[in-house]
């Protein structure tokens, strides 16, 4: 008995996009307001992970950090 995957889909490709068949790029929705809005809201989440990140290690740096005080110096 075929399973629904089977009937619907036909035989697998073969090669490296064999795995890649389920993460085909939907051009239309990219170009329309929600995807624009999904790709933007992408792009600031990135850069607001990083600054968190950057923000992150330089508190540690600063604060948390093993390093030589003014007491070790004298």
């Amino acid at each position: 008995m075929l399973s629904v995957r089977d009937r619907r889909d036909g035989p697998p490709a073969e090669g490296a996009a064999a795995g890649l068949q389920g993460f085909a790029v939907d051009k239309t929705f990219l170009s329309s307001v929600k995807g624009i809005l999904l790709e933007t809201e992408l792009v600031f989440g990135i850069i607001l992970v990083s600054v968190f990140a950057y923000d992150a290690f330089k508190i540690y740096r600063t604060e948390m950090a093993p390093g030589t005080t003014q007491e070790d110096q004298q």
